[in-house]
């Protein structure tokens, strides 16, 4: 089976520890909302979620998008707006798809 490699940036979340179970169910509905809209398949940036767990979530971007647009999309996302966000790092990744 043919793979590919490339780049993208991963957006990774890190969650407040004291906050997040509580709030998380009543923000969720919002947050996945967001997601929908921002993703690829609705004229979005957004590929796909990478993993979830309780402290973090880390999603794929285009190599192509600039930091400033992710910085946006955080700021705008109802996790980031809630205070459920502790921290975030944006870094490079190498992946391989499979074809």
């Amino acid at each position: 089976m043919p793979q590919l490699k490339r780049k993208v940036f991963i957006l990774r979340y890190i969650f407040n520890d004291n906050d997040f179970l509580m709030k998380r169910n009543e923000i969720r509905p919002n947050h996945l909302l967001y997601l929908r809209q921002n993703s690829n398949k609705n004229g979005g940036k957004i590929e796909f979620k990478v993993s979830e767990s309780l402290d973090r979530k880390s999603f794929y971007w285009p190599l192509t998008t600039q930091q400033d647009e992710i910085i946006q999309f955080i700021e705008e996302d109802p996790y980031y707006k809630e205070g459920l966000i502790h921290d975030w790092m944006i870094y490079s990744y190498t992946i391989i798809e499979r074809n």
